[in-house]
């Protein structure tokens, strides 16, 4: 991960950053990693340009993941077969062997062993605050973690990786890597650790569905919620438990939690308080947390909810919701075409849950841009969420075959081609409307208990070049709530 990260530096992540910004370890580090000279840094450099995404934060995503799955230096052969190599990996094509010129040229090994002492610290720190929170979490969910190669939790301490923490799910394999020297490391550690005990929780056992609409219509007014929580009543309920898992774990005093729990509901999850009053009468009862589950989510009354939640208040926006999104914020264009226009008002629509204008608004766009898969999303989106699910599984089934007929006609780079060339990238169109699109599709075939076709569609999600991250976040739960690998069949 050093190694990678390095390299992902000497190509120009973080470029833009003034150093007294960065934590001391990382500011050192890359004043070192400045001095470097040569064809190996020139090549890094105009790789990382041509691979580049709209936001650094999205472009070193790649790169983490690159360094999860590679192997010892100096060659970094995956330890994962090739069909298991995530999408976002097999972007960076023809990395490699411009990482291993790097890492001899450069002498990486040597930096290496000057800041050693200082990564194995943090380690020890890090590894110290994980078996506290370990005991902590597990003594509070009442389970005892067996030793296993298919469900496993690791944490990476790594000054490079920047100002934001890397969360990644490999169907059972959880990751984090961040700088352990910032102030929010223990409770990053805390949240991520409590996501892989209890994620298996919430994909097993999902709130009722009566009142699914009207909690989501009342989401739709939070400015601060998340792109992936607002149509996704699973993913939403599942962040909900952890907070107040979270809660209950940290001993708050009685105001405290409630200004915690008032601050949460503000900012868009709103079923964190019936489930933290389910987790006071759980605490009560000598049931683990997994058999007392279902029970409680079962009791939570969605329809009451809604009323209650009829008179919040939301947050107003702030940076958080950008910094969340699967789009980068962007300044409007000075000019919106009608097309765009029309578009932009659907989606409003829907996000706001007037479904009935939403389907109206599209069907306009498509008499005049017929087969346009952007609105072809948002009328399948709005038709199903209004009980009509066969015509919405009709309309996805006919953005998939438009899409990847597109991309299969598309040129790529053929493997073999020069490191500083463009990685090869299948061509999509629009890979969000794609990947959403299957998205949607394995959620309807996993209602409908077709289990092996819903994972299908959500590898296909996955594999998706570009997808967003809230897409490949939706289809990596799929895949574990229906017990299907990521790997393709």
């Amino acid at each position: 991960m050093f190694a990678v990260l390095c390299a992902a530096h000497a190509g120009g992540y973080e470029r833009d950053i003034p150093e007294q910004n960065l934590p001391p370890l990382e500011a050192a580090i890359r004043r070192e990693i400045a001095k470097q000279r040569g064809p190996a840094v020139d090549a890094l450099r105009e790789f990382y340009r041509n691979h580049e995404l709209p936001t650094s934060s999205a472009t070193l995503s790649r790169y983490v993941s690159f360094g999860l799955v590679a192997g010892p230096p100096p060659r970094f052969t995956f330890t994962l077969g090739r069909e298991d190599v995530p999408p976002d990996v097999a972007s960076l094509e023809g990395f490699t062997p411009l990482l291993t010129a790097y890492y001899t040229e450069q002498h990486v090994d040597q930096l290496f062993e000057r800041v050693k002492p200082i990564y194995e610290r943090h380690a020890a720190e890090i590894e110290r605050i994980l078996g506290r929170l370990t005991l902590l979490e597990t003594g509070y969910i009442r389970k005892i973690l067996k030793p296993s190669t298919e469900h496993t939790f690791t944490v990476y301490t790594e000054a490079l990786v920047g100002l934001r923490a890397n969360f990644r799910i490999y169907g059972g394999r959880y990751f984090l890597v961040l700088d352990p020297t910032r102030e929010t490391a223990g409770n990053e550690i805390r949240h991520a650790l409590l996501h892989y005990l209890l994620d298996p929780l919430a994909l097993a056992h999902h709130p009722p569905m009566s009142g699914r609409k009207a909690i989501l219509d009342e989401v739709a007014r939070a400015p601060r919620l998340p792109a992936p929580f607002r149509n996704d009543i699973e993913s939403l309920t599942d962040e909900c438990l952890v907070k107040a898992v979270e809660l209950r774990i940290q001993n708050l005093k009685p105001a405290e939690e409630q200004a915690a729990l008032a601050k949460a509901e503000a900012d868009g999850f709103v079923l964190i308080r019936p489930i933290f009053n389910g987790l006071l009468v759980y605490e009560k009862s000598e049931d683990s947390l997994s058999a007392y589950y279902e029970k409680l989510i079962q009791k939570v009354d969605l329809n009451a909810e809604a009323r209650r939640l009829a008179s919040l208040q939301f947050a107003p926006a702030d940076e958080s919701v950008s910094a969340s999104s699967d789009q980068p914020a962007e300044a409007p264009p000075q000019e919106v075409s009608e097309l765009e226009r029309w578009l932009l008002e659907g989606e409003s629509q829907l996000a706001g849950k007037d479904t009935r204008r939403a389907r109206a608004t599209f069907e306009r766009v498509l008499e005049k841009y017929p087969d346009l898969p952007r609105a072809q999303y948002g009328l399948a989106v709005a038709t199903i969420v209004d009980g009509d699910v066969d015509r919405g599984r009709a309309l996805l089934e006919q953005i998939v075959a438009e899409l990847t007929g597109q991309a299969g006609a598309a040129q790529t780079v053929p493997l073999g081609a020069s490191p500083s060339s463009p990685a090869p990238q299948p061509f999509h169109s629009d890979p969000g409307t794609l990947a959403w699109a299957h998205v949607w599709l394995g959620r309807i075939h996993q209602e409908g208990g077709r289990k092996a076709q819903a994972g299908v569609e959500y590898r296909a999600a996955l594999a998706v070049e570009g997808a967003p991250e809230g897409a490949r976040l939706a289809a990596q739960r799929g895949l574990a709530a229906t017990g299907s690998s990521s790997k393709s069949p």
